[in-house]
């Protein structure tokens, strides 16, 4: 024998297609409308918005590197000058060599009860213009260093 079952869905729990039109659904809201979740049919929206689309050939490309070219020029001409006038002297006080001012302060270590000085005199070759900027470097030494 063959039994048919009826499920009876009360008006709020039925869930209509999309082509069967408004209706209570889930989700309703106050007054019987549906909140739908689905963005206004605009093209905005949808990303239907029309975009321009050059048509790149070589009659137009080649132009734009030459111009393009030419404005970079005059900044790479600047900043080359602005470069070379930079003024640099590097000296190495690290003592490692036995006839160096500093030797004697190489294996003295940091919380030593006698403190050692060392003292390097140097002569410019070039007179300085403007802020002297003085910086040191670290050799086997990192910055993120725990």
């Amino acid at each position: 024998t063959t039994e048919i079952y009826t499920l009876h869905l009360p008006e709020a729990l039925r869930i209509y297609n999309a082509d069967e039109g408004p209706g209570p659904a889930l989700g309703a809201g106050p007054g019987g409308a549906p909140k739908s979740k689905k963005p206004a049919n605009t093209a905005f929206k949808q990303q239907r918005l029309p975009a321009w689309q050059p048509i790149l050939t070589a009659g137009t490309v080649l132009p734009a590197f030459f111009i393009i070219g030419l404005i970079f020029i005059p900044i790479g001409i600047g900043i080359f000058v602005t470069s070379n006038n930079i003024r640099e002297l590097e000296i190495d006080y690290t003592g490692t060599d036995p006839t160096a001012p500093c030797y004697k302060c190489l294996n003295v270590s940091w919380n030593s009860s006698t403190p050692c000085t060392c003292t390097v005199n140097f002569t410019l070759d070039q007179p300085f213009e403007s802020n002297v900027f003085m910086y040191y470097g670290l050799s086997n030494f990192y910055q993120n260093h725990r």
